[in-house]
């Protein structure tokens, strides 16, 4: 069930780097913006309002997108409005919300982390084991999404979380550490402790949207959440079967690849100057140097292409260049990041740099031996190395595959949204960056030529990080790729053929 319900226009909070084009495209797309910064408000003649806001949004720690909590059904309205203006948005969302209460029924015992196994109905969560039985129903919440997990974490304690107050399963008052003055915190202290004699032996927890609201607003959204927990209890004791009694907020990770930064530059234009690759610079930690520039290119619209030159070459400084170490990070599409073996720059030229990487078992990466690990009579191919030619915004990472003498072994082309090249900082080295679309071409040297992992792309829809409309030009591009390479193929055997004859 839902704690009120969501009204046509959305009311967005937004902080961040990417927070004036966001606030354009939101603007546009029927979301109210409350709270705005002073920034944002004096750019779109924006009132300030203080309302609490449907969906708050602010940057990833890493900068390469945004975390956006709300209910589920707001967090698919601001996805489809991004893909729709922006393109290539990565989208990832827990299974189960947070703070979500289900009646439950334990399925036995996981023996990994000592938990029962606790079933939910689409999905089944780890809960701290407690004596519970085999086939029992419980009321648990979600502790801790899904992300990066094979399982939610469950708790038996019991939140009744609102936008202003939270109940909570002990007689006590308390408040969010972002309250900040001294006066305003003894108000909320004395308020909850009267409001405890009403509560039947709930506490209260004061979020930070209590400390900007009157008292009275304070007492309905306390009554409001008595409502929704009288609710719940009797649905649990009204339910034949698991389900879903209350339905919590969801934290949604939206990733930005190089497409959306550079769709997100053309927006942000229309507001005010923008550098070419403002995003992406302000990604890569360069937001202070960003922001200088543009304020003289606002002043001086004359000198917009000598202070972009400068800029550029300031941070030119900092890229890779030839004998530099450089990581390559293979981010997937359920959000890991995986960093490969690191590489070396061995040549730079005008359309990007080769980076060369030691490797083992080149030939379980060309799919020439899957089973290689497990066997003993199957060379381990030491001293085997790797070249890859990396393109900046290029949509696929092309990797040579050699023998240690020098031989190549075969080529492996990896689809993906394009390649960003991020300098380094004095104590990492430059990265290599992109979000891997799962499916690729593999061409082994004596084998037909192949697409693999079209099974992982079709999975990456149904969790919904992708659109189906993104999977097919992933693989449409995997066709092509394979299509060139079978052509080149023909055309070297006829010429063999024909020096034979």
């Amino acid at each position: 069930m839902f704690l009120g319900q969501c009204l046509d226009m959305i009311r967005a909070r937004i902080r961040g780097i990417y927070s004036q084009s966001l606030t354009q495209i939101l603007l546009q797309n029927h979301f109210e913006i409350v709270q705005p910064t002073p920034e944002v408000a004096r750019r779109f003649g924006l009132p300030f309002r203080s309302d609490i806001p449907d969906v708050d949004i602010w940057d990833r720690s890493d900068l390469q997108g945004i975390v956006a909590i709300a209910f589920e059904s707001v967090l698919e309205r601001l996805a489809e409005v991004l893909r729709r203006r922006l393109g290539w948005v990565i989208t990832r969302t827990p299974r189960v919300a947070k703070s979500s209460i289900y009646r439950g029924r334990v399925i036995g015992r996981d023996e990994k982390t000592g938990h029962v196994r606790v079933d939910l109905g689409t999905i089944t969560g780890l809960l701290p084991d407690q004596g519970h039985q085999r086939g029992n129903y419980v009321m648990v919440q979600v502790r801790a999404h899904d992300y990066g997990r094979k399982a939610p974490i469950l708790s038996s304690s019991i939140t009744i979380p609102g936008k202003a107050a939270v109940l909570l399963p002990e007689p006590v008052v308390r408040l969010s550490t972002k309250i900040r003055d001294a006066e305003r915190r003894r108000e909320l202290l004395r308020l909850g402790r009267r409001l405890q004699g009403h509560t039947d032996d709930w506490g209260i927890l004061w979020r930070t949207a209590a400390e900007s609201l009157t008292e009275e607003e304070l007492y309905e959204e306390v009554d409001s959440l008595l409502d929704v927990a009288q609710q719940v209890y009797s649905d649990f004791q009204g339910m034949d079967d698991v389900g879903l009694l209350f339905e919590g907020t969801s934290n949604a990770d939206i990733e930005f690849p190089a497409e959306v930064k550079d769709a997100l530059d053309k927006t942000r234009a229309k507001i005010r100057p923008t550098i070419t690759r403002h995003h992406f610079y302000k990604s890569a930690g360069y937001a202070p140097l960003v922001e200088l520039a543009e304020s003289v290119i606002e002043d001086r619209p004359s000198e917009r292409a000598y202070i972009t030159a400068k800029l550029e070459k300031v941070i030119q400084r900092d890229m890779p260049k030839k004998n530099d170490p450089v990581n390559i990070e293979h981010v997937k599409l359920d959000g890991r990041n995986i960093v490969l073996s690191r590489g070396r720059v061995v040549d730079i030229n005008t359309r990007g740099l080769l980076i060369r990487r030691q490797f083992r078992y080149t030939s379980r990466k060309l799919k020439i031996e899957p089973d290689c690990l497990d066997r003993v009579d199957v060379p381990r191919d030491e001293g085997d190395y790797a070249v890859t030619r990396v393109v900046p915004g290029s949509s696929t990472l092309v990797t040579h595959y050699y023998s240690r003498d020098g031989h190549l072994k075969g080529t492996y082309f990896n689809i993906n949204t394009g390649v960003e090249v991020y300098p380094g900082n004095g104590t990492t080295p430059c990265r290599v960056r992109y979000i891997d679309l799962e499916i690729d071409v593999v061409a082994p040297l004596n084998d037909e030529p192949r697409i693999i992992d079209q099974h992982l792309l079709r999975r990456a829809v149904q969790r919904g990080f992708i659109t189906a409309g993104m999977a097919a030009r992933a693989q449409a591009r995997a066709e092509t790729i394979l299509n060139e390479i079978t052509e080149v193929q023909k055309r070297n055997t006829s010429s063999s053929a024909g020096i034979d004859r």
